[in-house]
Parts: C-alpha cells; sequence; structure tokens
C-alpha cells in the first residue's frame, strides 16, 4: 500500500491482462504499462468533459489558483459581499 491508501500493485483478472496483451499485440499500444495509462486519462476526460487544455495545462491552472493568495472562506456573507459587489459593477457598466 502506498502513501496515498492506494495499492502499489493492482492484481489484473485473466480477462484483463488479455485484453492489455492483445493491444500490445496489435501494436496499438508499446508497453503494457501504457495501457493503464491510456486508460486513466480517458476516464480523467470522460470526468471532465468541459475542461479544455491538456492535463499539464489544467494541472498548472490548479497549481496557479492554489498559489493565488490567502484561502477565503465563502460562507454566506463572503457570497453576499460578492453579490453586491458584482450589483455595484453591473450598475456602472450600465450608466456608461
Amino acid at each position: 500500500m502506498s502513501s496515498t491508501g492506494i495499492p502499489a500493485c493492482v492484481r489484473l483478472t485473466s480477462e484483463q491482462e488479455r485484453r492489455i496483451q492483445s493491444l500490445v499485440g496489435s501494436r496499438l499500444y508499446s508497453s503494457p504499462e501504457d495501457v493503464p495509462d491510456a486508460a486513466l486519462a480517458a476516464v480523467e476526460q470522460q470526468a471532465t468533459p468541459d475542461l479544455e487544455g491538456s492535463q499539464e495545462e489544467q494541472e498548472a491552472l490548479l497549481r496557479e489558483g492554489l498559489n493565488s493568495g490567502e484561502p477565503v472562506e465563502a460562507d454566506d456573507a463572503f457570497w453576499n459581499r460578492l453579490m453586491v459587489e458584482t450589483d455595484r459593477m453591473v450598475a456602472e457598466h450600465r450608466a456608461r
């Protein structure tokens, strides 16, 4: 077990092994290790269909957000202040 709680080694069924070997044998993938990587990438894309950009670009955006300053507690008071500020900005824009 790794430090993340995820098993460091995954046991495959004989059917999963056969499918991986078939994909490698058809030369779609150069090694058995490439198959789970591709499968995980496909699952990640399906789980986040509206996100654009590569995995690296998305990770860079996440890091940028995490490093953008002190966290703000998004309680009711925060959302109320945000709505007041947004309404003020809209009113100023319309007045132009």
